[in-house]
Parts: structure tokens; C-alpha cells; sequence
């Protein structure tokens, strides 16, 4: 009896799955796209990103073509006998300004090196979502299957119901039935009671896991979900759709295309252009200077001339050049070790495919038998 129950459980969840159409004309679950549309628009990892991204922007925009000159005032050759300003011919009321030249391309470079950080951030973005659905969407399906199978369970009791009632009158009218049948169908209806607390259990943990991506707000509305036609049309299109092998190439190159591989291409970018930073470090820096004298009259009211000059210093590698070679290779390094990452990231991404795929074919091969062979007999 228990495997006459466990058959005609197997055949109601199949018959259920197969009584859908084909993938293209299942309407889209008006709940599921509520969940996916309020995680979406909710999700704190999204606004932060966003946030860094406006933050990186103003950033860049911040960024100067030349930091501030500098101003300077002094008094040069002041006597001090008496401190007169105009007993000397070589005192001086000076002021000064200087402006310092950046290194090379380095102003241009950072603005570079900010604008592909903030490139990156719709691209975490991207993949965030795409995290966002495919969690949700997991859960979802294991929230219907849940549901579903409570509800088969439920329409099981019922004729376990009705049968361990004609199997208890059979029973004491001594008309066939032993009382070890009596024992196996109150077994069997604890059993199925047994698993339908499962399925509630499951379908229950899987709607709390829903209020991860929601707000506290949106928790109330959880309660009020439950399965309907089309939901079950959208479980079945998923399970069902056929799917088509493709060439390990056609991976790679797919692959090359996911946001969290094109993240690690900007991270390459970046560390590449803190490697022309770093070279731009030890090129000379030039600094412009230009000065005005002030001279007063001499004590005989006689003119003197002011004075002015100008002149360029720019600072001697003399110390640094030891360390240049060392600078460019850390950064080259470290450039390998995320390429390095994201060959990795591939490979695994790959194995994953490859997982999934001979689990799919699998699990055809068992939807075909059970349509061919066992449905049947």
C-alpha cells in the first residue's frame, strides 16, 4: 500500500507539471514580479553603489589641472641698528608667487583612474540584480513545489481517509482485512501527516526567506501570497523548456559578457593605469616663480628702483630612482594577479555550467522515463 501511495503521489505531481503549454506563452507570475520589481527597488547593495558612483563622479569633477599657487610677503635686508626702511639701498618689501607644474600626465591620469572606478559601479549593479533574481527566483520555486506538494498531500488524506474507513468497516464486519491492514493505513495517514507538516514547514521557511530582500515595511504583504494558475505555469515552463548544448567557445565568450567578469576587466584597467601613475611619480615636477621688489626713496628723497624676478626650479631624482624599478613591478604584479582572478573566476564559472547541464540532462532523462514508461503502466 505505501508503494501503491508513493506511485500515485509520483504520477499527480507529474501529471500536474505536463498539463502546462509550451515556454513562450506562460504569462509572467504578477507576484513573483512584484518580489523581483520591490527587491530590486529596495536593495541597499543597489542604492550604495549608486551612491559611490555619484560620489566618484563628483570626485573626478573635483580633480584640478593645477593645485594652488602660492603667495608670499616679505621683508628682506632690514637693518638693525634702527630698523628704517630707507636707510638701506638693499631693503626690500617682496612679494612673491610660485606656482607648481603636475608630473607629467598625472593630473589626467587620475582623472582616468576615477572615471573607470565609477564605470564599474553599473556593473556591480548588474550583477547585483542579477543575483537578486536568480535568489528570489530559487526561493520561489521552492515556495510553489512546497505549496504544491502540501496541496497533493492533502488530497491524498483524503482518500487514505476514505480508504482506512472502508478498510476499519471491513474490518470488524470480519469480511477480509486483517488488522495488520487496519495498522498500516493509520501508518500510512500518520506518514502522510507527517510529510504534509514538511511541506508547510518548507513552504513557510521559504515565504520568511522572501523578507531578506524586502522591506520592513513590505514584510505585512508576504502573508497574503499564495500559488495561483499562473504561477504554476511558470514553474513548469522552468523545469520543462527545452535547452540546447552549446560549444565550449560560445561559453567563454558568453561568459566574457557577465558583469562580474567585465568588473574584473575595469579592476585591470584601473591597476594599469596606477601603473602609468606610478611612472608619472619620478618624472621631474617644474615649479614657475616670479617676484616684485619694493624699495623706498633713500633719506634724501631720491628714487631707487624696485626690483623684479623670475625664475623655474624643478626637483633632482636623485634619492627616488632606486625605488622606481620595484614601484613599476609591484603594480604590474598586482595587474597578473587579477588577471589571474579573473581566469579563475571563468574556469569557475565553466565547472558550474558543466554542473548544471549534466544535472539537467540527468533529470531528462528521469522526466522522460516517467512520461514514457511509467505513466502509462
Amino acid at each position: 500500500m505505501k508503494q501503491t501511495t508513493y506511485v500515485a503521489t509520483l504520477c499527480g505531481l507529474l501529471l500536474s507539471l505536463i498539463s502546462a503549454g509550451a515556454m513562450a506563452s506562460q504569462p509572467a507570475s504578477e507576484a513573483l514580479n512584484w518580489l523581483l520589481d520591490s527587491a530590486i527597488e529596495h536593495d541597499l547593495s543597489l542604492q550604495q553603489s549608486r551612491q559611490s558612483e555619484q560620489a566618484l563622479n563628483s570626485q573626478q569633477a573635483a580633480v584640478s589641472r593645477l593645485p594652488d599657487p602660492r603667495v608670499s610677503l616679505s621683508v628682506l635686508n632690514v637693518p638693525t641698528d634702527g630698523f628704517a626702511l630707507n636707510e638701506q639701498a638693499m631693503t626690500q618689501l617682496k612679494v612673491g608667487v610660485s606656482q607648481m607644474l603636475p608630473r607629467g600626465d598625472s593630473v589626467a591620469l587620475q582623472r582616468q583612474q576615477i572615471a573607470t572606478q565609477a564605470s564599474a559601479e553599473p556593473l556591480r549593479r548588474l550583477n547585483r540584480e542579477w543575483e537578486l533574481k536568480r535568489d528570489i527566483q530559487l526561493t520561489w520555486t521552492e515556495w510553489l513545489i512546497a505549496a504544491q506538494s502540501a496541496a497533493l498531500i492533502q488530497a491524498q488524506q483524503q482518500v487514505v481517509s476514505q480508504l482506512s474507513d472502508a478498510i476499519e468497516n471491513s474490518y470488524a464486519a470480519s469480511s477480509g482485512p486483517s488488522q495488520y491492514d487496519v495498522l498500516s493505513s493509520d501508518v500510512l495517514a500518520l506518514a502522510l501527516e507527517d510529510r504534509l507538516d514538511t511541506a508547510l514547514t518548507s513552504q513557510q521557511t521559504a515565504q520568511a526567506k522572501f523578507t531578506l530582500w524586502l522591506p520592513d515595511a513590505l514584510h505585512q504583504q508576504l502573508n497574503y501570497l499564495a500559488p495561483a494558475d499562473t504561477d504554476t505555469q511558470w514553474l513548469t515552463a522552468r523545469q520543462w523548456y527545452a535547452k540546447r548544448a552549446i560549444p565550449d567557445a560560445d561559453r567563454i565568450a558568453l561568459l566574457q559578457q557577465h558583469p562580474s567578469v567585465r568588473l574584473k576587466n575595469t579592476q585591470i584597467e584601473t591597476q594599469r593605469i596606477k601603473q602609468q601613475q606610478v611612472t608619472e611619480s619620478f618624472e621631474p615636477q617644474w615649479e614657475v616663480n616670479a617676484g616684485y621688489a619694493y624699495r623706498q626713496d633713500d633719506t634724501a628723497n631720491r628714487s631707487r628702483a624696485d626690483f623684479v624676478s623670475v625664475g623655474v626650479s624643478v626637483d633632482v631624482p636623485l634619492f627616488s630612482r632606486a625605488h622606481h624599478r620595484p614601484a613599476i613591478s609591484a603594480t604590474v604584479q598586482q595587474a597578473e594577479s587579477i588577471e589571474t582572478e579573473k581566469r579563475w573566476l571563468i574556469q569557475q564559472q565553466l565547472s558550474e555550467v558543466e554542473q548544471l547541464y549534466a544535472r539537467w540532462q540527468g533529470l531528462n532523462r528521469r522526466y522522460a522515463r516517467y512520461r514514457d514508461a511509467l505513466l502509462p503502466l
